[in-house]
């Protein structure tokens, strides 16, 4: 390791040990630049300066958080991937013998994915739902977009990705803006999680986690597919973003049903 990657380490290090989020295995060309942004930001010319700032300004730490953790998000985005979700995904898991359907949006920063999701699902099952368990999480490093998500208000910009009959049917206008109806709200909960931690969830039917493992070292990537693979029923799908796939050892685990998709399922019989 370079001595420049050393004090890098030792900076992860102390954010780790102070406030608990795992960037260590970050890959470090991805830090480096962020992390370069909140260094110019407070006039810090090192690690070590900067690592001065965050002892003297805990607040510090809420904005490495924000430029650390990627946020690119919309409704609906990627045609592709949510062709196959509607055309293939979906109606599968529908189709199956259970009442019951769990996913697991991971990275959802302020909520328009598993919003997304919860849009598709309810038009499929229509008021049938009503017969069904659904549960849609969304998890994601940054408490404060959860916040947001939670809300569930976006402005005109945000929802620029819906349809217009879906936004007349799961928003209402308000406060200059469009807020989620509570019919679609009751289907998708959020939580705080790290994916570098063990995921809270079981017996999952679907994972979406698209560009995000992109930015994780080899080995991260490696054990956070592993996670992945061990919370999927068998046959469950695994939905990643454009430049992702299974990769090394984990390629045994999923089988790839669309590669411009980037869809792949479960090695196994689904039960």
């Amino acid at each position: 390791m370079t001595e420049d990657g050393e004090k890098l380490q030792r900076l992860l290090e102390k954010v780790y040990r102070e406030r608990g989020f795992d960037f260590r295995e970050y890959k470090d060309t991805t830090l480096t630049r962020r992390l370069a942004r909140r260094l110019r930001a407070r006039g810090a010319e090192t690690y070590a300066t900067y690592a001065q700032v965050l002892d003297q300004d805990p607040a510090e730490y809420d904005r490495l958080f924000s430029d650390l953790t990627i946020k690119v998000t919309g409704f609906f985005r990627d045609d592709v991937a949510f062709h196959a979700l509607e055309e293939v995904v979906l109606p599968a898991l529908v189709s199956s013998q259970g009442k019951e359907i769990r996913i697991w949006s991971a990275g959802c920063a302020t909520g328009e994915e598993p919003y997304s999701i919860a849009m598709l699902l309810l038009e499929i099952l229509g008021e049938g739902i009503e017969r069904w368990n659904v549960n849609i999480w969304g998890t994601d490093i940054d408490e404060k977009v959860l916040d947001c998500a939670r809300e569930g208000w976006f402005a005109p910009k945000g929802v620029a990705g819906v349809r217009p009959d879906r936004l007349g049917t799961y928003f209402i206008p308000e406060r200059g803006g469009f807020r989620i109806r509570p019919l679609l709200g009751q289907l998708v909960s959020f939580e705080m999680h790290d994916l570098v931690s063990n995921p809270p969830y079981h017996n999952l039917d679907l994972v979406v986690c698209r560009n995000v493992l992109i930015y994780f070292a080899p080995a991260l990537q490696t054990r956070v597919l592993k996670h992945f693979h061990s919370r999927l029923k068998d046959g469950g799908f695994l939905l990643l973003g454009k430049a992702e796939a299974p990769m090394g050892e984990t390629r045994a685990l999923f089988n790839c049903l669309d590669i411009k998709a980037k869809l792949f399922r479960k090695v196994g019989r689904r039960k």
